[in-house]
């Protein structure tokens, strides 16, 4: 293929069909231009690749040259799977664990973009967090410049979207603080194996409990997650539950990453373990018609997905906020709602100490 044409097939298994050039500025792919890419692969080699696989590429990368071309590397090349073998859903969460784990010049491009002005992160975070949105402005200097770098577009609704899922869950990477002070109290102090403790006897993940840990430890932490460092507070309580689930994930052997459905406004964290997928909701509270809202969504979000259960983490930022757990039945999925306190100043009892 090369990147400059997806037609450009000429397959030898010794060098790949899926050349990657990041110099070159293309339009970003449609779905149908990426079917065509991997048909012809599969017309050449004989490989066959599940419908899933080919709808992942193109919804995890929105398309963008660089991403489709290397998740098709990974997978045809350097997982070493034999033609023979169909290439599964399997094969393709390998290949997007890999490419959301590894450091390449496209990605390095990406992190010095995102950090070039400090109030890209403020807007690509109010972006992430709240459904809201803000307006597509392309006369705005922020919005025009993220635009440049490809990080930002217009929305059918005409809001702005972070390009692609891939890039969404890197910005969640960037902006992380590498050490946020209140790991060692994600767990309670009788905690027996650490994260562990949240696998059942099976080796499945006992999400409940891990969840209702969370909350608890939101609790624990107290005025103390506003000392996070180098987090802006409105965003503090998503960053702290990526880092507890990523620190969760990687103890266990498993596998996250994101997925956004509209966009803008709600986040879903995907976790994979032995075969199992768990589906994560988060947002901070807009009131309670878009609280209700989001159940809703999710319900529908999990019968696309067939999962059978899905968890629904909204931050309460207000002055007054209200701590929540629900558990819905609705449209037979198990929705598990958790609306979760999250301090906005220092109690004065405790600044007097």
């Amino acid at each position: 293929m090369g990147v400059r044409s997806i037609t450009q097939l000429n397959y030898d298994r010794s060098i790949s069909p899926f050349n990657i050039q990041d110099e070159f500025e293309l339009p970003n792919f449609t779905l149908s231009q990426v079917r065509t890419l991997l048909e012809q692969y599969t017309k050449e080699t004989g490989q066959v690749l599940e419908q899933d696989v080919i709808d992942g590429i193109h919804k995890q990368s929105g398309g963008q040259p660089f991403l489709v071309n290397r998740l098709a590397q990974i997978l045809t090349m350097e997982l070493k799977i034999g033609l023979e073998q169909t290439l599964s859903t399997a094969h393709f969460q390998k290949a997007l664990h890999k490419i959301l784990n590894e450091s390449n010049v496209h990605i390095s491009h990406l992190k010095t973009n995102v950090r070039r002005k400090q109030r890209f992160e403020t807007l690509l975070m109010e972006i992430c967090s709240y459904e809201v949105g803000i307006r597509f402005n392309i006369h705005n200097d922020l919005i025009s410049e993220l635009v440049t770098y490809g990080i930002l577009k217009a929305g059918v609704d005409g809001y702005c979207e972070i390009t692609n899922p891939i890039y969404h869950y890197c910005i969640l990477q960037i902006f992380q603080p590498i050490i946020n002070g209140l790991e060692r109290t994600y767990l309670p102090e009788d905690t027996d194996a650490g994260f562990l403790d949240y696998l059942t006897g099976e080796g499945q993940i006992n999400m409940r409990r891990l969840l209702d840990n969370f909350r608890d430890f939101i609790t624990r932490a107290g005025y103390r997650i506003l000392e996070v460092p180098e987090t802006p507070q409105e965003f503090v309580g998503q960053y702290l539950l990526f880092a507890y689930l990523d620190q969760f994930v990687h103890q266990i052997g498993g596998f996250m990453y994101t997925e956004v459905r509209s966009g803008r406004g709600r986040m879903d964290l995907i976790i994979f373990h032995q075969r199992e997928k768990y589906i994560i909701e988060t947002k901070i509270w807009e009131g309670k018609s878009r609280y209700a809202d989001g159940k809703q969504q999710l319900a529908e979000y999990l019968k696309l997905e067939k999962v059978s259960e899905g968890y629904y983490i909204v931050f309460d930022h207000r002055q007054k906020p209200q701590a929540r757990f629900d558990t819905d039945q609705i449209e037979g999925k198990e929705i598990v709602s958790y609306c979760i306190v999250v301090l906005q100043k220092q109690p004065s009892a405790a600044k007097a100490m």
